[in-house]
């Protein structure tokens, strides 16, 4: 059994067509309701939910964790960058190179994570982008964080999409530890450098099929964590964003 389902469960609430519920639970601490969907009417429900209970004028701003998921290659040991890479391979990084390599796959997924509310946005299958959606992201009482691999991919084939309010969290984790090695590493090994406690989660979800109608499980538990752990680290980064 792989470490991630001692400490990271999952259970199917309900279903319907369009919208699937979910509790994911971390640790037996935090259990985060969690929704699946490619529905606009379920994104406007859970946007106005989020701001019902987080964003009112007498509440601090609301940490928003982001993140996106894509169909990614493992990226072959004798792969060289594509032509159009203006900068030469050596002054390149790691972080540049996989990021390079896996553009041709567009994005499917956004999520988005608040206090124990997750949200999982299927785009690729989308007919449309909720209005929702797009004002949420500029919304003036939120504060969005995201960890590498960022979001530039998602504003490149979204343009729509546009982020008011974003803090790059492996950026405020090298200024508060000065260690420009953070600048590179996913959510899961920046937690474990920031609160000193992660989860070891397979690379099998995050190689996996995400432009899919039905996510399984281990993808879930996998988008879900992202998001939650990135809020979890903006707290103890505070004063770096």
């Amino acid at each position: 059994m792989h470490p991630d389902s001692h400490f990271l469960k999952i259970r199917n609430l309900r279903n319907s067509e369009t919208l699937r519920h979910y509790e994911v639970t971390y640790y037996d601490q935090h259990t985060i309701h969690c929704i699946v969907t490619k529905d606009k009417n379920a994104v406007d429900s859970w946007i106005q939910k989020v701001e019902q209970d987080h964003l009112q004028p007498n509440q601090d701003l609301a940490i928003v964790g982001l993140a996106i998921n894509w169909r990614r290659d493992e990226r072959p040991t004798n792969w060289r960058p594509h032509l159009q890479v203006n900068v030469p391979r050596r002054y390149r990084t790691e972080r540049q190179l996989d990021e390079d390599f896996n553009m041709h796959h567009p994005v499917a997924t956004l999520q988005l994570c608040v206090g124990l509310e997750c949200l999982i946005f299927q785009l690729l299958l989308a007919g449309e982008i909720p209005q929702s959606l797009s004002d949420f992201l500029n919304h003036p009482r939120c504060k969005f964080v995201t960890v590498y691999p960022g979001i530039t991919k998602l504003i490149r084939e979204y343009p729509q999409l546009q982020i008011n309010n974003r803090r790059d969290l492996n950026s405020a984790a090298v200024a508060k530890y000065n260690e420009t090695g953070l600048y590179s590493v996913d959510v899961m090994n920046l937690a474990i450098n920031v609160l000193g406690y992660g989860i070891d989660m397979s690379k099998h979800a995050e190689f996996s099929r995400w432009d899919g109608s039905d996510l399984f499980g281990h993808q879930i538990k996998y988008a879900c964590i992202q998001t939650f752990l990135a809020t979890e680290i903006a707290k103890s980064l505070d004063e770096f964003l």
